[in-house]
């Protein structure tokens, strides 16, 4: 994701980059090169640099507090990949650390600017699909290896914390609050194993909603499917058998069942990475709102803490709407 959202950013006009962080240099040093930045393993010449204004944050999970508590006290604006917190306890120390900070501070929840993403919202926003029941969302890629920080839970949090936060964010964006989380997962929480997870949420509206994430996939896959149900009509996305997405209206719509409105591809051709990081630079130059507040990202962690759990208990757990940490409970 460094990469990546760095290269994205080197496409921006009147936005240059003066460092890039690795423990390892010489995995600095190769994209450095490309984006005629200064290689680093260090940290402090970045934060202690004046000419700094921003700071990317593409570590692992687990380092999130450190990072974040040095970027808050040089006054640095922070773009920060998601998962924002690992656990509860993280969770409260990013608020005492992010509360009345002033700088922007966005997360990297990017399928809020994926193209489907953002028209099934406003779709559903709308009204056009009717009183939604039954929500459906599907994730699923190969296993990240066995070498890799991701498959340690203590370190990435799993498979539903690290994979569905997308969905879980996506879910909250759009249908609101969440009234109770039952979740299962194939590994148990064991770490270095494929791993599917199952999360049925109950919805403070009354809809219910089906997660499915999956480590278990071939490597190199990539699999992302909607599903959203409502007295008026069915939305319906999957992102290996078609670049939009069906509407089928009920009869009660004034169109027969058969019908099918597909979107037009035109946001199909934007890179979600190019226009999540221009709109950090933006909400910077021009005193924007960031359109993913750190508060929001860590109610989607909390979910995810819920539905992990969940899995652990084998019993579904309450959320109270409180602050990451607090006591929960079960039913």
């Amino acid at each position: 994701m460094g990469a990546r959202l760095g290269k994205a950013l080197s496409q921006i006009a009147g936005v240059s980059i003066g460092y890039v962080y690795s423990r390892q240099l010489a995995r600095a040093q190769v994209l450095a090169q490309q984006l005629h930045a200064v290689a680093v393993d260090q940290v402090e010449p970045i934060f202690a640099d004046p000419r700094v204004d921003a700071v990317i944050v593409c570590l692992p999970t687990y380092t999130r507090t450190q990072i974040l508590k040095a970027a808050v006290q040089s006054e640095k604006h922070i773009f920060c990949e998601k998962p924002l917190a690992l656990n509860a306890a993280m969770a409260r120390e990013i608020s005492l650390i992010l509360d009345r900070y002033s700088r922007c501070v966005m997360i990297g929840q990017v399928l809020r600017f994926f193209w489907e993403y953002i028209q099934l919202r406003e779709k559903v926003l709308s009204g056009e699909i009717g009183t939604v029941g039954t929500i459906r969302l599907s994730r699923c890629v190969g296993y990240p290896g066995r070498d890799s920080w991701f498959t340690d839970p203590t370190k990435s949090g799993g498979i539903m914390l690290d994979l569905l936060v997308h969905d879980i964010d996506f879910l909250l964006w759009t249908f609101g609050d969440v009234a109770q989380v039952f979740a299962q997962s194939a590994s148990g929480g064991a770490a270095d194993l494929l791993d599917y997870a199952l999360l049925n949420i109950q919805m403070q509206s009354g809809a219910l909603a089906h997660l499915e994430g999956s480590w278990a996939h071939p490597v190199g896959s990539f699999r992302q499917t909607v599903e959203i149900s409502g007295s008026l009509g069915l939305l319906e996305f999957d992102s290996q058998l078609a670049s939009d997405f069906r509407w089928t209206p009920t009869h009660k719509s004034g169109l027969s069942p058969s019908s099918r409105i597909a979107l037009p591809e035109v946001g199909a051709r934007s890179d979600p990475y190019c226009a999540e990081i221009s709109c950090f630079v933006d909400c910077i130059r021009n005193h924007k709102s960031p359109v993913v507040l750190w508060r929001e990202a860590l109610k989607a962690c909390e979910v995810a803490f819920l539905a992990m759990e969940s899995a652990k208990l084998g019993i579904p757990v309450l959320y109270k709407h409180e602050l990451p940490g607090r006591k929960r409970e079960t039913s």
